[in-house]
């Protein structure tokens, strides 16, 4: 057997592994999401954390492979005229937006602004997925990349779930501020499938190393383990990626001197320190 039919066997194997890890961690993350939302002991921070999305505390930056922006943009893209405004915006993909949001923590309206947000972001990888494909031709990448935009549909259907459980209209687009920001500009000049694959690498990176933190900050043994598990069906995502586009082997993926991801906050602020608003 040729090493190329070796490793499309380990791609397909890892596949029906990580299918499984996501269907099996969907009923416990959809519980976790409602106890988000209900459970009062759980600051807005922690909800933030969680979620993967900006604290409204504080000049948190998204960060996309060597970009970034200002956390207010992705807020503002998701709340209603009533929920959140921004203004001055200047969004750049090495720089930040300037703006504050007129929601503050611990109005009644940000948990849904901060589940919109997190919305937004699911359905953005759905649609970098699709927009990417056009570029994949490996029967085995194209596989995984089709299996990964289901798995993010089925997160986006958890969120909505809460969403619209509290009245408000579920998220049907992508955040745009990303989009336009980070990622637009990385598919206007992708032309390989290894663009596309490094498209898809640094969202599921991002939100792998966005879970790996958020179980940290999290105070309830229940919703560490399940934000454990989510963000280890990312960190999946990622490393079959790795395996079938890049050619690279488990080792290669998960070296042995370090973690399985970092545990730093993905959403670091300017100059790499929070910065209290």
């Amino acid at each position: 057997m040729s090493s190329n039919n070796l490793n499309n066997t380990e791609i397909r194997r890892q596949l029906r592994a990580v299918d499984q890890l996501n269907t099996s961690a969907m009923p416990q993350w959809r519980s976790a999401l409602q106890r988000l939302f209900t459970d009062e002991t759980i600051t807005t921070n922690e909800r933030a954390a969680a979620l993967g999305v900006p604290s409204p505390n504080r000049r948190d930056l998204f960060r996309l492979g060597g970009a970034s922006i200002l956390g207010v943009a992705l807020l503002a893209a998701c709340g209603s005229d009533e929920d959140s405004k921004h203004s001055g915006t200047d969004v750049a993909t090495t720089g930040a937006t300037t703006g504050t949001p007129t929601t503050v923590a611990g109005e009644p309206n940000m948990d849904i602004v901060l589940a919109r947000t997190a919305a937004s972001l699911e359905k953005l990888a759905i649609d970098a997925y699709g927009i990417a494909a056009g570029l994949i031709t490996t029967p085995a990448v194209l596989a995984a990349a089709t299996m990964f935009a289901e798995h993010h549909q089925m997160h986006l259907d958890a969120l909505n779930g809460v969403i619209t459980g509290a009245g408000a209209a579920a998220i049907t687009e992508m955040n745009q501020a990303v989009y336009d920001a980070l990622v637009a500009p990385a598919l206007a000049t992708a032309s390989t499938e290894a663009d596309a694959v490094n498209i898809a690498l640094s969202l599921e990176e991002a939100a792998a190393q966005t879970y790996a933190f958020a179980s940290g900050t999290l105070s309830t043994p229940a919703l560490r383990s399940t934000i454990m598990t989510i963000g280890g069906v990312e960190a999946r995502h990622a490393a079959v990626l790795r395996m079938a586009a890049l050619a690279q082997s488990p080792l290669d993926v998960f070296p042995g001197d370090r973690g399985f991801f970092p545990g730093d906050n993905p959403l670091a602020g300017i100059d790499g320190a929070l910065i209290t608003a």
